[in-house]
């Protein structure tokens, strides 16, 4: 046995063996992960580990003179072998840590910012035009009212036609509002239309103002609505004079949505569709006297929707660009047309 020839083994190989052997150690010490009862010192837990790691590899001493008799192990540097099981358990606790303390969240939160910045620097939210518009002019103004999804969701802002398939609108759907025919998708319509996530937030901001609310509940949105409030504030997307009165506009850009959504998983006849559409158009312009109005509504209604500033600044990019750009049907489309 002394004499026979080992199998060649890479440090990442070999590595893997220690930490195999190391999370049962773990387990052990840990018990059920989701719970994480007792979560130990993760100075201890490390020191712990590699323990554990130098009990998987016992004979390194031995290793590290064989190495030094005949050049390396089986054609494997030994003390690559042990940095890079040292690297791989020094990761690991690291990560460990970081979704204890939530500083992981934090990070890919940035790294998800970083990225819309990235995004920002090259040239901004992008307006697509199909290469031959079949559409009428009086339903690409129906389309103008979906415009800001269209664009998050860099689809043509002149096309019913889609590139998803069906069955991925029909998954989503379901997953996001249960809707699986023609009777739950105008549920929803309804639903956004007379509540949906603005019922809430109004009713805070009705009360911020001074007033009381008729109807809604002011102290579900209450803290999302002042955050996101002073947000649009500080960074001039408004004035304390302009700033929202309602944030119905972000229930009514899915509305306009959801007809489209609907129409390609076959739950809606294309009539039905504009019929969504013409309902998100005429509550539009019932709540609104400008494009500015409508999508400084949505952007607020976007972020008081999870209370997050990140949300309410990427919707407020593509409102600007909507506004600003010449090929915006925001900028071609008058609101009164």
């Amino acid at each position: 046995m002394a004499n026979e020839k080992m199998k060649p083994q890479s440090p990442e190989e070999i590595a893997r063996a220690a930490q195999e052997a190391a999370l049962e150690q773990m387990r052990a010490m840990m018990g059920s992960i989701p719970e994480m009862p007792g979560m130990p010192d993760m100075g201890d837990m490390q020191a712990q580990i590699m323990a554990q790691m130098q009990a998987a590899v016992p004979d390194l001493a031995g290793i590290q003179a064989q190495q030094a008799a005949m050049g390396t192990l089986g054609g494997v540097d030994a003390a690559a072998v042990a940095d890079a099981a040292q690297h791989n358990m020094a990761q690991a606790a690291a990560t460990m840590q970081a979704m204890q303390d939530g500083s992981l969240e934090k990070e890919l939160r940035e790294a998800n910012a970083a990225a819309l910045d990235w995004l920002g620097e090259d040239g901004g939210w992008e307006i697509r035009h199909a290469a031959t518009c079949r559409l009428t002019t009086e339903q690409r103004r129906l389309m103008a009212f979906a415009a800001p999804l269209l664009v998050y969701n860099d689809e043509e802002v002149d096309a019913v036609e889609s590139e998803v398939l069906p069955e991925t609108y029909r998954a989503q759907l379901q997953s996001w509002w249960n809707i699986t025919d023609r009777g739950s998708t105008l549920g929803i319509v309804r639903w956004l239309l007379h509540e949906g996530h603005h019922a809430d937030a109004d009713a805070a901001l009705t009360l911020m103002r001074g007033g009381q609310p008729d109807a809604g509940d002011p102290e579900e949105k209450a803290e999302d609505v002042q955050l996101i409030a002073e947000f649009m504030i500080e960074n001039g997307y408004c004035t304390a004079e302009t700033l929202p009165r309602t944030v119905i506009a972000w229930d009514l850009v899915r509305i306009a949505n959801l007809g489209r959504w609907a129409l390609h998983s076959g739950y809606l006849s294309e009539e039905e569709m504009w019929q969504v559409m013409q309902v998100a158009a005429d509550a539009a312009r019932e709540h609104f006297a400008s494009w500015e109005e409508y999508g400084r509504s949505f952007a607020m209604g976007r972020g008081v929707w999870h209370g997050d500033e990140e949300d309410c600044q990427t919707a407020w990019e593509i409102v600007t660009a909507l506004l600003e750009e010449e090929t915006s049907p925001w900028r071609q489309i008058a609101w009164n047309a």
